[in-house]
Order: structure tokens, then C-alpha cells, then sequence
């Protein structure tokens, strides 16, 4: 499988490539020169499968020429030896919700480490075939860093940098990353938002040379992130054996993307719900036709205070028939001048519409859908799944169709659930409880370009 980018660069990049870097060189984001296609006859074969089979099966045309299928099938299996649960994530039925699927029984308590915990043992796999030094770099609004760096810290061929928004994200978040006492992992408070965060990645990404050293994205912009979360998305169908709506909590696009994905390699299912919070880019873009950007402001899903989502730029690429000059077109001139679905060439933006819908909910919204489903159901969901149950509501959904995905366990953020309930200690893991007991450890930047790079520089690359 050969990648390139959605911005016209011409160059075919094998995967260890894409998975050894972050944006490509024009600043766009890498894509599969194709997706593997899946019959539903090939599908249903998979419907004993363990998750590691599946996903074994599923993403090995994503990674040949990197690995024998039995080098991945080893990984894999690798990668989700960390979780709680054999079947890696669950299945539950609801009395009035429809299906939960529970995404957050990894290492960190979050949906993320379903992908993350594979691309850090595929990295230190690349860490063998380059003579160069990895060093992992990325932005978090929470869950990414926490996961990225609980699936890093053990491979010492790999450095790790997250930087996160001072006092932005939740007091739980902070101290999965700042707690880790590796040395190989590099927390920076940045006082700014999560958006200056993942700017500054982004820069680095296309402006830092370093002969000795290859800096990699963790953030949902390397490949690897969203074809990994294609998995359960089959998974979810080969459970319950119907076609399904996805109601997904989205910030920066990539796990609606990765459904999106699953649909391209032959997986029929009816659609997703993009649910957001407050800072609502995405609702908006579902709902007016455009694309802009707008300030976030945090809000008790932090996860989700994003302004700009990334990989709706893959989404785009498709949307433009995998024309590379008009999104470099395009994005020469976002955010400063808004993209608008109004005048394209073919129905391909109706398409789009047909499979997506969208919600928002504000922090009032999330604290009352926390509190109802509790009393009622019995029930504990953090703020970004109770997005998703809210906006289920507000789209009158037929509950026997949808699958709400739970993205994170609800311990992990005490200033929601705190606001109206006194649950959380007796529904809190004990291994939550231990990290607000330890030592913190972290650097402290100001929101500028340079000192980010000089703190890289002198702390981590020395």
C-alpha cells in the first residue's frame, strides 16, 4: 500500500513512512492510495473472530511490505494485552438508550487507547528499521497524550512530547500524563488552548530538520490513528447483526472519519451522528454548508474544545475527487476565509449529508443528560458520551438502531459529574485514584513557537 497527500504532492510513501511522520511535506495529511475492499460475504466470515483477529485481518493491506501478517498478528495482540477486558471493548444494551458501545477499557480509561496502544508497538517496530532517533510529538485536549503516553513509556527507542493547554484539560487528564516518572516522557503545559497546541505541532512538523531525529504525530492525523479505530465499527456490526447509527462524541473529526473509513473498505451501516459540545465547528458545518473556524472556549467535555478539525480535510479530499491543488487551494486560505459546499461539481457533498448528522450540547445540556440517565438508568457516562445520548434525543433517533459510543470512563472527569451527583467515588477505578496521590511532573512553556522548540531542543533532544 503506497500513501499520499491530500495537497498534490506527488510522492507515493510506503506506510513506515506515514507512520514515522506527522503532516506530509505541502502540509496536508496523509491518505491510502486506495481502501481495501471488504465483501459482506468476507465480513460475515469474521463473525467468530477475537478482536485481535479482526483487526489483524481487517488493517493488514494498510501495513504489508512493513510487516509479515504474522509480525502484525504478533503486535496486535501485543497492543491489547493492557486492556481490562478480553474482548477489548463492550457491547451493552440499555433499557432506553439503544446499544452503548464502551470504548474506554484500555490502560487510560479512554477510546483512545484502542489505537494508541497499537501505533506505539508499531513505532517501536519502525524504531528497529531506522537508524534514526523517534521522538513522538503531539497535542492533546486530554485523552490523546494520557493514552499516548501510557503506550510509550515502556519502549525506550522512543521519546515521547505532548504538549497540553495550562489548566484546560481535567485535574484526572493532567495527571495520567504528568505522573508516568519515565524518562522518556516529556509533558509541556502550554498557556494557551488546545488549538495553539496542535498549531505548533503542525509547524514543527513542516519547518524542524534534524538529521538524527524523525518526529512523529500521535495526533489523530497519523493514518495509523484512524484505521485503527475502523475496527470497531465492524466489530459493532458483527455483533448485533443489523445495520446501525452511530452516535459519535467528535472534536477533531477522527473517529467520525474512521467510520467514514470503515464504510470505504465495504461496511454497511446507516450513518453517524457527529455530536459535539459547545464549541460546535462541526454541527455547524453539517447544518450550514460551511466550514469556519471559531474560537473555542473550554467547556466540562474538554476534549472537545477544538476550533479547527483536522481531519475533516480528509473528508474534503474525497469530497473534491482527490483533487490535491484545490484543497492546497483551499487551505492557502483557511481559516482566514471559510469553505463552502455550495457550488461542487457533483452530488458528493449531498452524499456526505445522507451518511452524517449532527448535534451540540452545552455544559448545561451535559450535566442534566448526566443526571437523568443516572437516575433513571443507572447509569454513569462522561461528558462527551452524554453529547452523543443528548443529541440521539434531539434527532429523535429510533433507539433500536443506534449505538452511542462511549468514549471515556466518567471518573475520569469529577468537575461534571461533581456539578449535580456525589457517585463518583464509588465508581471510580482504583487505579484512578492512585494518580491523584503522586507526584506531578511537567514543564511549563509560554504560547510561543520558539520556546516550544527550544524547550524540544534542550530537554529532550540533548
Amino acid at each position: 500500500m503506497k500513501y499520499f497527500s491530500t495537497r498534490g504532492d506527488s510522492r507515493r510513501l510506503d506506510f513506515v513512512e506515514v507512520l514515522t511522520s506527522g503532516t506530509a511535506q505541502d502540509g496536508g495529511l496523509f491518505m491510502p492510495e486506495c481502501f481495501p475492499k471488504f465483501s459482506e460475504e468476507v465480513i460475515n466470515s469474521f463473525k467468530d473472530a477475537s478482536y485481535e483477529e479482526l483487526a489483524t485481518n481487517l488493517l493488514f493491506p494498510y501495513i504489508e511490505g512493513f510487516l509479515s501478517k504474522n509480525d502484525f498478528e504478533h503486535i496486535v495482540k501485543q497492543a491489547y494485552n493492557s486492556f481490562s477486558i478480553p474482548e477489548i471493548v463492550r457491547l451493552n444494551e440499555t433499557k432506553n438508550l439503544g446499544l452503548v458501545l464502551e470504548l474506554f477499557h484500555g490502560p487510560t480509561f479512554a477510546f483512545k487507547d484502542v489505537a494508541m496502544q497499537l501505533l506505539a508497538a508499531l513505532l517501536d517496530k519502525a524504531a528497529e528499521k531506522t537508524d534514526k532517533k523517534i521522538v513522538v510529538l503531539g497535542a492533546t485536549s486530554g485523552d490523546t497524550g494520557s493514552a499516548a503516553i501510557e503506550a510509550c513509556k515502556y519502549f525506550s527507542d522512543i521519546n515521547i512530547v505532548i504538549l497540553f493547554p495550562d489548566q484546560k484539560i481535567s485535574a484526572v487528564q493532567q495527571r495520567q500524563m504528568t505522573t508516568s516518572n519515565a524518562s522518556n516522557v516529556f509533558p509541556v503545559s502550554v498557556k494557551g488552548n488546545f488549538d495553539d497546541c496542535q498549531n505548533h505541532v503542525k509547524k514543527i512538523f513542516l519547518e524542524e530538520e534534524n538529521k538524527n531525529v524523525r518526529f512523529v504525530s500521535i495526533n489523530s492525523i497519523n493514518w495509523t490513528r484512524i484505521m485503527a479505530q475502523s475496527v470497531y465499527f465492524f466489530y459493532t456490526k458483527l455483533k448485533i447483526e443489523k445495520d446501525f447509527i452511530a452516535s459519535i462524541p467528535s472534536g477533531n473529526f477522527g473517529h467520525a472519519y474512521a467510520g467514514w473509513t470503515a464504510k470505504n473498505m465495504g461496511l454497511s451501516f446507516k450513518g453517524i451522528n457527529v455530536a459535539t459540545n459547545k464549541n460546535d465547528v462541526l454541527h455547524q458545518l453539517f447544518l450550514n454548508n460551511i466550514y469556519e473556524q471559531k474560537e473555542a472556549t473550554s467547556s466540562l467535555a474538554p476534549s472537545m474544545d477544538i476550533s479547527v478539525a483536522s481531519n475533516f480535510e480528509r473528508l474534503l479530499f474525497e469530497i473534491y475527487e482527490k483533487d490535491g491543488k484545490v484543497l492546497n487551494n483551499l487551505f492557502s486560505s483557511f481559516p482566514a476565509k471559510p469553505i463552502k459546499f455550495n457550488d461542487l461539481p457533483s452530488d458528493a457533498w449531498q452524499n456526505v449529508k445522507d451518511f452524517f448528522q449532527s448535534s451540540s450540547c452545552n455544559d448545561e445540556d451535559i450535566i442534566s443528560t448526566i443526571v437523568e440517565n443516572f437516575d433513571k438508568e443507572n447509569l454513569l457516562f462522561d461528558p462527551h458520551t452524554a453529547t452523543a445520548i443528548k443529541g440521539n434525543r434531539d434527532l429523535n433517533y429510533d433507539l433500536s438502531e443506534v449505538v452511542t459510543f462511549a468514549t471515556a470512563h466518567p471518573a475520569k472527569f469529577p468537575e461534571a459529574i461533581n456539578a449535580k451527583l456525589d457517585v463518583l467515588d464509588q465508581n471510580t477505578p482504583s487505579k484512578l485514584k492512585e494518580i491523584m496521590t503522586k507526584k506531578e511532573s511537567y514543564s511549563v512553556v509560554e504560547n510561543n513557537y520558539n520556546d516550544v522548540v527550544n524547550f524540544i531542543n534542550s530537554e529532550v533532544l540533548n
